[in-house]
């Protein structure tokens, strides 16, 4: 009977209650904002007393207790600060064909990912000090899901049985949903290079039917299978195929909330968990930023495109067009530009600087409207903060986060091959209107109306998943489904099988009841 009592207790114990895991996190992006997103997550789990080890190219400059680094740094260049925008005036004849561009655009940034994921690869499975820590035993390991899958072949190689959750900054990348057993059906879940939203044309279902298949594929081919082949070269033995170790997963976090993304299919393993990095520490206002908004009478307009592109780079010609258009609001303009003077350079209504705190500035009461690339993490802190954006997107997922936000009523969008002073003009305008700035606050609160806190709601899955590891499953059967079995090719083939016999049957039974009810002719004697 006690050890009954005992182990009732025990279960009950260890059931609610987890103290000291052992979690991994392991971030082979290059993308400063990639990491940004989830390092919150990582820093409260190590401040709850887990053991958190982080594998990445950004280690931290004040870690937390039980918070140890797996510097990635010199393996690779980092994508900061980086775009050059001048490579968009060298495309020629092809920036006469928007289609042709478009889609050339989209297969060149795929296969730059393709590249930049291998390259990382063949260098990382080298690292001693990053092979030491995949030796070590694990209770979760929390992976970024985006353009390589290395990962997962060293933690086969390594032996890992620990649960792992997929970890993506972005929204869902084409070939992550199945993961799970989430429904991906081209017809309503826009692909996140395209500028669809949920609701699609019938043209826009073929383009997006055409992406989700040749992503897969480019996936398959240019990813997976080069670094299964260098890690079976490396160790000097087979392992199982990538496209099936990536369904290993137990769960995964995705940077997205459907009151700015839209709704899209979600299984009980696939967490919204957006806006979890608005929770990081407060940054101050620089004082000559600071003087600056407060002496503004109309308000102030903030542009920045992010971390990765140079706005300094920007060719001439659409740098006075910016300029030209900027110039004639009666808001003041603080923007973004890298090359500028360490307290900032000012012309006119514009105020350029080298660096702004960006979140803080959006929650500035001064600061009327936001135009930005169309980044996941600025379009999360303008919608957080209530303010309308133009939206100028580029590349990768930027389209569809543009889109989305335009879709949700708080957004403008101007791609930037489309820039023009009157374009530009007339979105600043829209943005500004009282009409796109209540539209904006509103999306906000619905932002903002969640049972929990993003990070909250992170913690406690992540603990869940430490719980009950494997015992609990949250993908639906269907990830286990080959393509067939999920289209269900195989069901409407037997069906069309069996209509087919159906018919020759009543056909066959049809003639012969003929037969004995018509008699034939009888033929004349001679």
């Amino acid at each position: 009977m006690c050890a009954v009592i005992i182990k009732c207790f025990t279960i009950f114990i260890f059931s609610g209650y987890v103290q000291g895991a052992r979690i991994l996190g392991l971030f082979p992006h290059t993308g400063k904002s990639h990491q940004m997103v989830f390092e919150p997550l990582l820093r409260k789990l190590a401040e709850k007393g887990h053991h958190v080890t982080v594998a990445s190219f950004f280690p931290l400059k004040n870690p937390p207790a039980n918070y140890v680094d797996v510097s990635f740094e010199g393996v690779a260049d980092v994508r900061l600060d980086n775009f050059d925008l001048d490579w968009y005036e060298n495309l020629g004849v092809i920036n006469y064909v928007p289609k042709i561009r478009d889609t050339l655009m989209v297969m060149g940034y795929l296969n730059e990912l393709a590249a930049i994921g291998v390259n990382i690869c063949s260098k990382l499975i080298n690292l001693p000090s990053l092979n030491e820590a995949l030796k070590k035993e694990y209770d979760v390991v929390l992976m970024e899901n985006f353009n390589s899958d290395c990962m997962f072949g060293l933690l086969n190689v390594y032996g890992n049985k620990a649960p792992i959750i997929g970890l993506s900054s972005c929204i869902l990348m084409p070939w992550s949903a199945e993961r799970l057993g989430a429904s991906d059906n081209p017809s309503h879940v826009p692909v996140g290079t395209t500028p669809f939203t949920t609701t699609m044309t019938f043209l826009q279902r073929m383009e997006n039917t055409f992406w989700r298949i040749y992503a897969k594929l480019w996936f398959r081919y240019s990813v997976l299978n080069e670094e299964q082949a260098l890690i079976e070269k490396k160790f000097g033995r087979q392992i199982p195929d990538f496209a099936n170790l990536g369904r290993n997963i137990s769960m995964m976090f995705v940077n997205t909330y459907h009151a700015l993304n839209g709704v899209t299919p979600l299984v009980p393993g696939l967490v919204e968990v957006g806006g979890m990095h608005l929770t990081k520490n407060k940054q101050d206002i620089p004082p000559y930023i600071e003087k600056f908004l407060n002496e503004s009478e109309h308000g102030v307009v903030l542009f920045s495109f992010g971390s990765l592109i140079r706005t300094a780079t920007l060719p001439k010609y659409k740098e006075e067009m910016i300029v030209n258009s900027l110039s004639k609001l009666k808001q003041r303009v603080i923007w973004k530009y890298e090359d500028s003077a360490e307290q900032g350079n000012l012309t006119g209504n514009i105020l350029r600087v080298r660096w702004l705190p960006q979140y803080e500035l959006l929650q500035h009461n001064k600061i009327h409207a936001f135009i930005a690339h169309g980044g996941l993490l600025g379009m999360t802190e303008a919608v957080s903060a209530g303010k309308p954006m133009v939206v100028v997107p580029f590349f990768g997922d930027q389209p569809a986060n543009g889109a989305a936000a335009a879709a949700a009523g708080f957004a403008k969008v101007v791609p930037y091959y489309d820039l023009s002073e009157e374009a530009l003009d007339d979105a600043i305008q829209t943005v500004l209107s009282a009409e796109m700035r209540m539209n904006a606050r509103r999306v906000s609160k619905m932002w903002k109306d969640r049972e929990s806190s993003p990070l909250d709601t992170a913690v406690f899955w992540t603990e869940r998943v430490i719980r009950w590891g494997h015992a609990a499953p949250l993908h639906t059967a269907a990830r286990e489904l080959a393509f067939y079995e999920l289209a269900l090719l195989d069901v409407a083939a037997a069906y069309i099988l069996a209509i087919i016999i159906i018919h020759i049957i009543l056909w066959f039974l049809l003639s012969k009841i003929i037969h004995l009810f018509v008699k034939e002719p009888k033929q004349k004697l001679h």
